[in-house]
């Protein structure tokens, strides 16, 4: 997956992940792909349901190690 944008909200707890997230997706444009990295656990679940309300798509979450890496594409 070509990721356009990392994002290292690592030891930020809620809502510092989403914050870090919603600020890169401002400079992205559609089509582009975001990781985010992020130790909160729950950052997973509200990335999803943050994304579901504004319209972007979760591709995948993984855990590596002690840090999820979320990916978001950007949507419209």
């Amino acid at each position: 997956m070509k990721v356009d944008i990392v994002v290292d909200a690592r030891y930020k707890s809620c809502p510092g992940p989403l914050l870090a997230l919603a600020e890169a997706v401002k400079k992205a444009g559609p089509g582009h792909i975001i990781m985010l990295l992020a130790t909160d656990p729950s950052a997973p679940q509200d990335i999803r349901e943050w994304a579901s309300s504004v319209g972007h798509k979760v591709l995948n979450v993984e855990k590596v190690d002690e840090t999820y890496q979320i990916y978001v594409e950007v949507l419209g």
